[in-house]
């Protein structure tokens, strides 16, 4: 018979993974302060009694945590610890910032490093230059509807337009809960992405002062996996300077593939 902590999530099988998963994704999703009660039934639809019965099976492994003054919900260490863990074996972020620690320094700006997960952006690096002003609020660990980036822009611009369409169609009403969200605007800035091929980030969301570009990291059949992106003040950069920058970020975006497909092949080799 099976005592662990674990099976209290395998004993009602599948649809306890899935709803699992579910309130996983919600909180994830929700701001750093945590999540309320209230919030994860309206970002789920699932019963609230399900989702107490859920959280509660999820806090006693350690992947949820309850803020007993707050009542919020957040992620658990013992999840963030495997978040780690899969960072440090998988060499992407290992591989990027040796070319992205010095392009922050290069640019003098922030320099962020997204993953796409399902409908998200996730930031897994974030790279700072000595300048005494940080332009930039992201940090590791970041996650919103994908889109809603100069990171964003940049692997939307690389994916099949059938499929940015179907993105995009699907979080609008995500897009749509950002304070600040101009849908005329995003489109056009959408449109600038995939006529470039890069992404363009013409102050969408809350700081219309900023400004930003995004490089996808393309696999050797020219579909993104990742992406890099840096923000600044719209007039800090001369059109000139502006090019410099992009020129740069693909750069590196182009070292970061041919350096993570070369060690990808090499590990099937050896298999």
């Amino acid at each position: 018979m099976n005592n662990s902590k674990d099976s209290k999530l395998d004993g009602a099988g599948a649809g306890s993974l899935n709803r699992a998963v579910i309130l996983l994704n919600a909180i994830a999703r929700g701001s750093r302060k945590g999540s309320s009660l209230t919030e994860l039934v309206s970002r789920t639809q699932l019963p609230r009694a399900t989702i107490h019965r859920v959280l509660n099976a999820l806090i006693e492994i350690g992947w949820i945590e309850k803020n007993e003054i707050t009542s919020r919900y957040n992620l658990g260490q013992n999840l963030a610890a495997m978040g780690y863990s899969a960072i440090l074996r998988h060499p992407l972020e290992r591989i990027a910032s040796l070319e992205l620690v010095p392009l922050a320094e290069e640019l003098n700006q922030v320099v962020y490093l997204s993953v796409r997960s399902g409908l998200d952006m996730v930031c897994i690096g974030r790279y700072e230059s000595q300048s005494q002003i940080i332009v930039g609020k992201g940090w590791v660990g970041m996650r919103g509807p994908l889109g809603m980036s100069p990171s964003c822009m940049g692997m939307l611009a690389k994916m099949p337009v059938e499929e940015v369409n179907e993105i995009i169609n699907t979080n609008m009403s995500r897009y749509y809960r950002i304070e600040g969200f101009d849908e005329r605007g995003f489109y056009e800035t959408l449109k600038e992405s995939l006529d470039n091929g890069y992404g363009t980030y013409n102050s969408i969301l809350l700081d219309r002062t900023m400004s930003g570009l995004g490089v996808a990291i393309l696999s050797p059949t020219g579909y993104p996996i990742a992406s890099i992106g840096t923000t600044y003040i719209t007039d800090w950069l001369t059109q000139d300077l502006k090019r410099r920058c992009l020129e740069k970020m693909q750069h590196a975006s182009a070292v970061i593939s041919e350096v993570y497909f070369r060690n990808v092949n090499r590990y099937i080799d050896n298999l």
